[in-house]
């Protein structure tokens, strides 16, 4: 079973494309929804705990696997190291491992709080054009209309901002050697931010694999979906082999 976490700013549709592509059974979680039904998961520990909580009860007999984009990442991540022993293996696209200085910190946290405010109260549009125009996402896909269909959910994307937020994420490098399961970490080519900090950290897993993906920016599933696919699929298969 795949369990699949989406975007800041998205929906699980944004996935949608990638998980048909793949012939395993898979679900997409809608973050937003589960922030609303979940009033503890509004930290990032308090999301692993939620969510492992619902996902065992999802469970069955296949292999678990947790993949998570960016944000998804993130969560993802406080997940395995929350209860590492539950999972096969792990998908992190596009992720980061943490901010290390406290001024870092502080600045990424005025950042989140101000978007979080826009986010609800700017004019919908207006703020999803400045969201897409920041440099992480220059020149890449996006799914408009996906994105549109986020404005119903202003009031939980407002609140990840803040206690999902990259500055409220410690350090979690020391915490990766913790993970016993394979986990591929996979980065695009001209996103050079985010393939230096897998470059950096993956080793640190003890069955960590960080795969470039050629063509494809911060968002790497919707710039070459099937590479990704492909790359994700004969992951998948390496695990079953083994």
């Amino acid at each position: 079973m795949l369990n699949a976490l989406h975007g800041n700013a998205g929906l699980p549709g944004d996935l949608a494309p990638l998980l048909a592509a793949i012939p395993a059974r898979s679900e997409a979680w809608h973050l937003w929804q589960f922030l609303e039904k979940h009033p503890g998961a509004g930290t990032l520990w308090g999301f692993a705990s939620e969510f492992q909580r619902a996902a065992d009860a999802r469970s069955d007999s296949s292999p678990r696997i947790l993949l998570g984009y960016s944000l998804g990442a993130r969560l993802a991540m406080h997940v395995l190291t929350t209860a590492p022993e539950k999972w096969d293996a792990a998908i992190l696209i596009s992720a980061h491992p943490g901010l290390i200085s406290t001024e870092d910190r502080e600045a990424r946290l005025r950042t989140d709080q101000a978007w979080a405010v826009r986010f609800l109260r700017d004019n919908w549009r207006d703020v999803m054009q400045a969201w897409n125009a920041q440099p992480v996402f220059a020149g890449e896909s996006m799914a408009t209309q996906d994105q549109l269909l986020v404005e119903a959910w202003r009031p939980e994307v407002a609140r990840g901002f803040d206690g999902w937020s990259l500055a409220r994420q410690e350090d979690l490098r020391p915490k990766l050697s913790s993970i016993p399961c394979p986990v591929l970490w996979l980065t695009g080519e001209r996103d050079e931010k985010f393939t230096t900090l897998a470059a950096a950290a993956f080793s640190a897993l003890p069955r960590g694999e960080h795969h470039l993906i050629a063509g494809a920016g911060h968002r790497v599933h919707l710039d070459q979906p099937a590479e990704v696919a492909r790359e994700l699929w004969a992951f998948i298969e390496r695990i079953a082999a083994a």
